[in-house]
Formats: structure tokens, sequence, C-alpha cells
């Protein structure tokens, strides 16, 4: 491998490139390490007094971003379209159960084979009162390992949008448990963005229905 000649090498560059070899050198020694790498996060939140609260950015395994989403859909009161790639999540699935109890409509769209997972929570949506009774529809894409419904994101009431990295999983929300605490070893690195920008929301909504409405989808169930 060839560097391009000093002249060439924008003003920084060399500090930079130093430090990087230095913390790659740490990093292989074993020495390198972050402050509170090793915390402990308790698994409780309190409930947000509204989704306003809970504009912007998260992170976790720093946030549990469950409970962001919990949250989230125990303000709905109308409708929540939502594609989410895997869903293995309890308490998110029982917050989307409790929401369609209250007369919330659910429209889920998921992937072909993420849905085939031995932990997905879709059979015991769909298995609840409120699933039985229509409130929550499911609509699986018919895909290969190639082209994934891989979307992880959500809208309520035409109002806020949550999306970003993180699976509906335990460790994918920061969320694995362990007597009471969440250590940051048990969890993934993702986020979690939520706006109340009109068109973000608009955009969203419209890339749904048409994913929800391909010709190639089927309906699932859980028998």
């Amino acid at each position: 491998m060839k560097f391009p000649s000093s002249s060439r090498i924008a003003p920084g560059f060399s500090m930079l490139a130093i430090s990087g070899i230095l913390l790659a050198g740490s990093a292989q020694a074993g020495a390198w390490s972050f402050p509170g790498s090793g915390r402990m996060f308790s698994c409780s939140r309190e409930i947000s007094a509204s989704p306003e609260s809970l504009l912007g950015e998260h992170y976790s395994p720093e946030e549990n971003l469950e409970s962001i989403d919990v949250d989230l859909i125990d303000h709905a009161r109308q409708r929540i379209e939502i594609a989410m790639y895997a869903f293995t999540d309890r308490p998110i699935a029982d917050a989307v159960i409790r929401a369609a109890s209250r007369g919330v409509r659910v429209w889920i769209y998921r992937d072909g084979i993420q849905i085939r997972d031995r932990g997905d929570k879709s059979g015991r949506i769909l298995s609840s009162r409120a699933g039985r009774e229509g409130l929550i529809q499911i609509e699986v894409k018919r895909n290969s390992s190639r082209n994934i419904m891989h979307l992880k994101a959500y809208a309520i009431d035409g109002k806020w949008l949550r999306t970003g990295s993180a699976n509906w999983s335990p460790p994918g929300e920061g969320a694995y448990c362990t007597r009471g605490y969440r250590n940051h070893w048990n969890q993934q690195d993702n986020n979690l963005f939520v706006t109340g920008n009109p068109r973000e929301v608009r955009k969203f909504e419209e890339t749904f229905r048409r994913i929800w409405t391909r010709g190639s989808n089927r309906s699932w169930s859980p028998n």
C-alpha cells in the first residue's frame, strides 16, 4: 500500500493518523479501555408525560430503548404503522396489544425470514383478543436473504415517527436484563430517533402504504 506524498496530506491528517495507530496498538495490547465500559444500568424507567419529551436521538446501551418504544406506543390513540425486521421483545409486544385493546388500529409489516424466528412475537400479538378481533394485521414480504425487509420504524397517529438501527429485541434495544440490571456487555450498540416533523412522518407513511400493498405480499397468521 502506498500513501500519498506529504505535500498532498491535508493539515491535521498526520496527527490523526498517528493517534489512530496508537489507538489500534493499545487496543491490540488489551490496554485501551473507555471509562465506564462495564457500567450497570437499572432496567426501570419512568413513563414519559408525552412523546415530545422523547424527541431526538437515543443510544443503547446508555439508554434503555425498549422503554422509549413502550412509552411511545402507550401514547397511541388512533393508529400505528410498523415496519420491523426482528421482533422478539415481549414488553413491546404487550404494549402493541394494549394499544389495540383500547381501539388503536395496528398494521405490522415484516420480513419473511425473520418472522419465522423461534422467539418472534407475532403469534403472541395475533393470538390476543385484539388480534383475534382484527385490530392488528400483519403482512409479510416474500423475500430471500438478499432482498430483506430491513426497516425498523413506525409512525403513531400520523404525528410521530420512530426510526433508527434498533430491532425489537432485548439486546437490540439495550434492554437485556439480569437481576434487575443491564450490563454493557450484553447489549448491542444501536440508535433510536424520534421526530414529530410532519414531512418526515408523511414520507414514512407513504412508504409504508407502498410496501404494505405490494402484490407479492402474504398475510400472516399464527396457524
